[in-house]
């Protein structure tokens, strides 16, 4: 008879299955891990959506100017009128001047007027009926602009003190002269002669922009000019409305006047120096100002200012400020979009207030520095900030 074998059944023991399962840890330790049990991955390639909400300071491109202190000034410009160089801006009239001096100045002008209108009898009105009606139409414009309809009272001001000169002018070309008349020619000259011995014309000298009469305290200390002295006490203290400009000595000066590039200005706001999402300078960003606009503005940034444990990052614009040209705290939204080297954010690490990666050669470790040009609170896109230090795509990097 033939032998019959008997099968034996497999039974999964215990046993078996937990060197199984230590078998394919191992395995998967060996394809993940490196030497020393450290992980490795590869820089992928992707694109990252960044937003980042500031509150921060605006710093114009502006020239303020300074003159000594004054006891009254007559404004031949208007607030954020553009002007050049040369233009009159004011006139204003040393400390020590009465208005008593333009009363007395003004009294004879109309008395002069009243006399030269006798003397020509009807003829006055033919002569100057033309300027006359300007002047009312001046006259009435004024009137119109102290209701609230828009006009500038300034500009119209200006033209009625012109226009009365005119008049002034073509009565005495064509008024007979007598005794009387020379007199009050005379004395209005000696006062008008007192009344310049006070006064000062001041014509803009600082290239041309739209000119400023309003002021926060900052002009002298923070400017495009001087961007240079920027840092984190600074800004953060004109956030918190303390006043950095105390140290200036202004005691025999005023500040009179402010002449603004509208087309070249800077943001600043600060950071934690170990947050990675800061700017990168040479990258541009759009920025809004939500409380002010809904437009949206392209900005390039500027190298940061790190100051342990902060970072000051600065926003350069080429675009009319708007009404952030008499604004000096605003809040900003910054995004950015970016296409490259995509790591996780916690691969990152900041080294004296800069962001690096650990990368992998072989059993051997480098850190290299990396600008962060997005980042999602996950994901972040980065550079070398070294062109020496190439990264690329499947480069193994370590996380810390």
């Amino acid at each position: 008879m033939p032998q019959v074998v008997k099968k034996r059944k497999f039974r999964i023991t215990g046993r078996f299955l937990l060197l199984a399962i230590t078998f394919f840890v191992i395995v998967f330790a060996a394809v993940f891990f490196g030497a020393g049990g450290i992980r490795k991955n590869e820089i992928a390639y992707g694109s990252v959506g960044s937003e980042l909400r500031v509150t921060g300071v605006a710093i114009r491109d502006e020239v303020p100017v300074t003159v000594s202190k004054y006891e009254k000034i007559i404004y031949h410009v208007s607030e954020g009128q553009y002007i050049e160089n040369d233009t009159v801006v004011c006139e204003i009239f040393r400390r020590g001047y009465q208005d008593e001096s333009m009363v007395s100045y003004l009294n004879m002008a109309r008395q002069i007027y009243a006399y030269q209108l006798s003397l020509l009898g009807d003829s006055a009105n033919e002569i100057l009926a033309d300027v006359n009606a300007r002047i009312r139409t001046v006259e009435d414009q004024i009137r119109d602009s102290a209701r609230g309809d828009g006009l500038d009272m300034l500009q119209l001001e200006v033209a009625l003190k012109a226009l009365l000169e005119e008049r002034a002018n073509t009565l005495r070309s064509v008024t007979p002269s007598d005794d009387t008349l020379e007199r009050y020619y005379t004395e209005l000259a000696n006062q008008n002669a007192g009344i310049s011995s006070w006064r000062q014309i001041v014509k803009n000298n600082a290239g041309s922009g739209v000119i400023s009469f309003y002021f926060d305290g900052y002009e002298l200390t923070l400017n495009a000019a001087k961007i240079a002295n920027v840092n984190v006490a600074v800004i953060s203290n004109i956030i918190k409305r303390n006043n950095t400009a105390i140290d200036t000595d202004l005691s025999n000066e005023v500040l009179l006047y402010r002449l603004v590039n509208p087309n070249h200005w800077m943001y600043a706001f600060v950071t934690m120096s170990n947050d990675p999402l800061r700017l990168s300078a040479g990258e541009q960003y759009y920025v809004t100002f939500p409380d002010y606009s809904t437009d949206v503005y392209l900005a390039s940034a500027r190298e940061p200012i790190v100051t342990e444990p902060q970072v000051v990052n600065v926003l350069e614009f080429y675009s009319d400020i708007g009404k952030l040209m008499g604004i000096r705290t605003v809040n900003a939204i910054i995004t950015k979009s970016a296409q490259g080297m995509v790591v996780p954010v916690d691969a990152i690490t900041i080294e004296n207030g800069v962001a690096c990666l650990t990368v992998a050669y072989g059993d051997s470790q480098m850190k290299i520095e990396v600008d962060v040009l997005a980042e999602d609170g996950k994901k972040a896109v980065i550079r070398e900030r070294n062109q020496l230090n190439v990264l690329r795509v499947g480069m193994k990097f370590i996380k810390p």
